[in-house]
Order: C-alpha cells, then structure tokens, then sequence
C-alpha cells in the first residue's frame, strides 16, 4: 500500500509539473518583409491541419522565398526601363502567378475550419502586402529628379498599380483579425494581423 502511495504521489507530481511548463506563445512579426517566419504560432500543430491547407502554405511559401531583382546601379531611363521591362517583369508576372495559385487553393482551405480561415487570412494579406511594397521600391530614374511633374506623374503611376494588391491585403488582414478574435487559441492572429493592417503603406 505504502509503494502505492509513493508511485500515485509521484506520479501526481510529474503531471502537474508537465502541465504547469506552457510553451511560450510567439506572436509573430507585424513589422519587416512578408515571410512564414512572420507568422504567430497557431494552437494546434501544423500537421493537424488539413492536405489541402499544407499544400497551399507550399505555394504562398514560394512567393516569398525569391525576391525581385535588384534594380541597376545606374539610374538612367533606359537602364531603369530595360530593368522593369525585363528581369523585373519576369518576376512580377511569376510572382502574380504564384500568389493566385495561392490564394485559390488557400480560399478552398478557409472553407474546411474556421482556424484555417484566420491563417489563410493572414497568409493572403502578407503575399499582398509583399507585391505592394514590392511595386512602390521601382526606383525613379534620375532623369526625372529636375522634371517635379514628370516625377509625380511616375510616382502616381507607381502608386495605382500597387493600389488593388494593397486593397486585397487590406481586406484580408481585417478578416483575419475578425475571425481569430472568434476563436480564443488563436487571438494571437488577431493582434498579428491588425499590426500588420495598421502599418500598410497608405496612397
């Protein structure tokens, strides 16, 4: 009876222990560029989340892990041109491709729970947010630096085409933050996503 006692009291003590030990909670990253390194921790672990979900976080995974190439050195129109009709369209077209492709399969993965709605929020508002930004750096020639309403003419032409990428990140980080207040292990996307919502670049 008494190595029963002992064994059940140790035993008592070895789970209150394990349970009093919580993983500390990442909150992600609200500022820097657009990654899956930015992303909170959900409150289950990924391999729980559906095929279908996992396969999508591939995909927007890809969209950050090449970034647009750098611009020339030399600020001249026509090398400035020769950059943004060339490498950088390439990658603009390739970037726009992938980022559909998932969005698409992340809109499906949204439909099977609402915990995959928030994270898809999130991911979809960050592959936005990262075409964007991207388009608001194209440098302005120097060619322009004497010429104020040629400059601002560019600089307006900049600003609408990253208009309807910055509208759709918008949108989807206030669903995001929307949806994982409804959801209590996963208020940390809420904080997440509103963070990132408050520190979009504004037109």
């Amino acid at each position: 009876m008494k190595k029963q006692l002992i064994a059940w009291t140790a035993c008592l003590f070895v789970a209150c222990v394990s349970t009093s030990e919580k993983k500390e909670v990442y909150f992600g990253r609200v500022d820097g560029a657009p990654s899956m390194e930015c992303l909170p921790d959900l409150d289950i672990d990924r391999k729980e989340l559906s095929s279908r979900m996992r396969g999508a976080m591939e995909i927007a995974a890809a969209s950050f892990q090449r970034p647009a190439p750098p611009p020339p050195e030399d600020r001249a129109a026509d090398a400035i041109s020769r950059w943004s009709q060339g490498p950088f369209r390439e990658w603009l077209q390739w970037k726009t491709q992938v980022v559909v492709s998932a969005r698409r399969e992340l809109d499906l993965a949204a439909e099977e729970n609402h915990r995959q709605r928030i994270l898809s929020g999130a991911l979809v508002g960050m592959m936005y947010e990262d075409l964007a930004r991207t388009l608001l750096k194209v440098p302005m020639p120097e060619d322009l630096d004497d010429e104020p309403e040629v400059r601002a003419a560019f600089e307006n032409v900049r600003k609408e085409e990253a208009r309807p990428f910055l509208e759709f990140s918008q949108a989807a980080y206030r669903a995001c933050a929307a949806n994982a207040k409804q959801l209590p292990g996963m208020r940390q996307f809420a904080e997440f996503c509103q963070g990132r919502l408050e520190r979009l670049p504004s037109l």
